[in-house]
């Protein structure tokens, strides 16, 4: 059994093709884009802007198991010594998933790094992020992660410990909002002069600005390494939304001219991913654009709202917002996460809305020797 690191066309190209062997028969398991993965691998990302490796395992010549290791530095100037793992794969092998913990310690040793959690996002937020612990029946929704349930097991052997536990909530939109929720949105709405609209598409500058400020008056301290973007990094992301969102499935929330919330949601479009299996090209964006109009559910990627404005039925306005729009268009179902178990408030409003709890991640921890 031999472990290499990924830094050729050749290795990149198996690392991307491991887990088309691992789920050859698992019909739940969507590929995320090759392109991603690729570019990761090459370029890195906001997130590994400190360091990374990528390293595989081959048993006999054949790939058994993968791993991408990372820094990044937001965390480290917030106090927090430690370090992640992502795109975490591998068949049911103790021995190779050994080896790869054995050669990230020793990276993050020489690093200083005292500790590192995974499975962490490889890009910059909730995708692809925690194992899947519950519910191995229901098909994962857009940037969700699909694993086997074995996986939790070379997890824990290899030396980590749970870390946080996260909740993904279903909502069918089908049924009728509750009216009580809809009567306080109302009031609440009146009585702090807030308006919520749809984010006008022309205007992406505009968006990316006013997105930037909320982000900015929102996150907590206690979110290590999130800090908001630059204007440049948010016109960036903004752009790649709209590559595959729906103007109508995101709201702005405004105290008269002020920004003080935002919420996207993006079509669940991994039916047509399972179909693309990984590749834009040549066929992809075809299978894509003929079908981008069939899907009706959705997912909720992202909410922020200003810290004075917590606790006054912004999120809630922005999410009933989207909800109409949605019911409009056709959409039957929803679904809202990832959300930290530790995470009270936003729990528990998930559960006030109607949400069902369906599926639970969780990502893991371990101390570096």
């Amino acid at each position: 059994m031999k472990i290499v690191k990924v830094d050729n066309n050749r290795l990149i190209k198996k690392f991307i093709d491991l887990p088309y062997l691992i789920y050859k028969n698992e019909p739940l398991w969507v590929p995320p884009l090759n392109s991603m993965i690729k570019r990761v691998i090459k370029k890195g990302s906001t997130v590994m802007n400190a360091g990374r490796n990528f390293y595989m395992v081959f048993d006999n010549g054949k790939p058994v198991a993968r791993m991408g290791i990372y820094i990044n530095k937001n965390v480290l100037t917030h106090g927090n010594n430690v370090g992640s793992f992502t795109l975490f794969e591998s068949f049911d092998n103790q021995k190779a998933v050994n080896l790869l913990i054995e050669k990230a310690d020793r990276w993050f040793t020489k690093r200083d790094i005292s500790a590192y959690i995974g499975p962490e996002s490889p890009t910059n937020g909730d995708d692809y992020k925690g194992l899947l612990i519950k519910n191995f029946k229901d098909p994962p929704y857009i940037y969700l992660n699909y694993n086997h349930p074995y996986y939790e097991k070379l997890i824990r052997n290899a030396g980590f410990e749970p870390k946080t536990h996260l909740a993904c909530f279903r909502f069918d939109l089908r049924s009728k909002f509750p009216e009580k929720k809809v009567a306080l949105i109302n009031r609440a709405m009146k009585r702090y002069n807030i308006r919520v609209v749809s984010p006008n598409a022309k205007d992406l500058n505009k968006i990316a600005r006013d997105m930037r400020k909320v982000m900015k008056n929102s996150i907590p301290d206690e979110w290590v390494g999130v800090r908001p973007p630059t204007q440049e990094q948010m016109l960036t992301i903004v752009k790649e939304m709209k590559r595959f969102a729906d103007p109508e499935l995101a709201a702005i929330a405004y105290k008269e001219d002020k920004p003080i919330g935002f919420s996207v949601a993006i079509p669940n479009y991994n039916p047509l991913f399972k179909k693309m299996n990984g590749k834009l090209l040549p066929f992809g964006w075809l299978i894509f654009l003929n079908g981008k109009k069939k899907i009706k559910r959705f997912r909720s990627i992202t909410v922020f709202v200003d810290k004075a404005f917590q606790g006054k039925g912004v999120s809630f306005a922005m999410h009933y917002h989207i909800g109409k729009n949605a019911k409009k268009k056709g959409y039957v179902e929803a679904e809202g996460g990832i959300i930290g178990f530790e995470n009270r408030k936003s729990f528990q409003d998930a559960v006030g809305a109607g949400g069902e709890l369906y599926k639970e991640y969780m990502t893991f921890i371990k101390e570096v020797p």
